[in-house]
Order: C-alpha cells, then sequence, then structure tokens
C-alpha cells in the first residue's frame, strides 16, 4: 500500500474531553508542525534513504486537511480529505502534499535531519 490511514484510537471521553493512544518503535526528535488554513506542505517524496522517512509516520492532531499522493512505481493518484485524529503513513516513492482546510496540528514521527537527508522534489 503506498499510502495507510488510520484512525488514532480513543482511550477515554469524559466532559472535558478525550483521550487518545497510539504507538511507535520510533525514538529521538519529532516534529510538531502548526500550518494555517490555505497552506501547502509537502509536495515531495522521499527515496526510504532515512529510516525516519521509511515510511514517512504523520499525526494529524486537530484540524481537517487534503492529502493528495501520487505512487511513483505504479502512477497511482489519490486525494483524500483527513479529519482529526488521524494517522498517516506514506511510505518511499511516494510524492505528496498537504493542504491545511483549517489550522492545523500534525505531529511527524521524524527528525529535520530525516527529512533534510531524504527529501526530493520532482
Amino acid at each position: 500500500m503506498s499510502v495507510t490511514i488510520s484512525s488514532i484510537d480513543v482511550k477515554a471521553v469524559d466532559e472535558r474531553g478525550a483521550l487518545h493512544y497510539f504507538s511507535t518503535d520510533r525514538t529521538g526528535e519529532f516534529l510538531v508542525v502548526y500550518r494555517k488554513a490555505g497552506t501547502i506542505s509537502g509536495q515531495h517524496y522521499h527515496k526510504g534513504i532515512s529510516a525516519g522517512k521509511n515510511p514517512e509516520d504523520m499525526l494529524l492532531v486537530q484540524g481537517s486537511a487534503i492529502l493528495h499522493w501520487k505512487d511513483l512505481e505504479t502512477n497511482k493518484e489519490e486525494t483524500i480529505t483527513l479529519n482529526a485524529p488521524t494517522r498517516v503513513l506514506i511510505n518511499a516513492n511516494v510524492w505528496h502534499e498537504l493542504t491545511a482546510v483549517t489550522d492545523i496540528v500534525f505531529i511527524e514521527l521524524n527528525s529535520l535531519a530525516d527529512g533534510s537527508e531524504d527529501t526530493h522534489r520532482l
């Protein structure tokens, strides 16, 4: 699968709000990213050189966004609306862009170094 989208499980809900949980085997620095409505992120792909980008693991924790992606090996292409909380795994050699529909917050389970070592544009 080129891109995998899954909900982030709910552990509890009460009058204060909700508690969601996820697990990962990744360690080190992660990125918390804030984007304003109407902005575009990505427009690139990763070759899988960096473990933190193979696959890219992103948690949309607030807001709504549109993910457009194209598998560079199969030419499969898709556009999907994401609503938080959602987890997105993007495999290597998949070009992708994320357009914020609302103000959004997402967490990337990788470091800035992972991205700089393995980010390529068409």
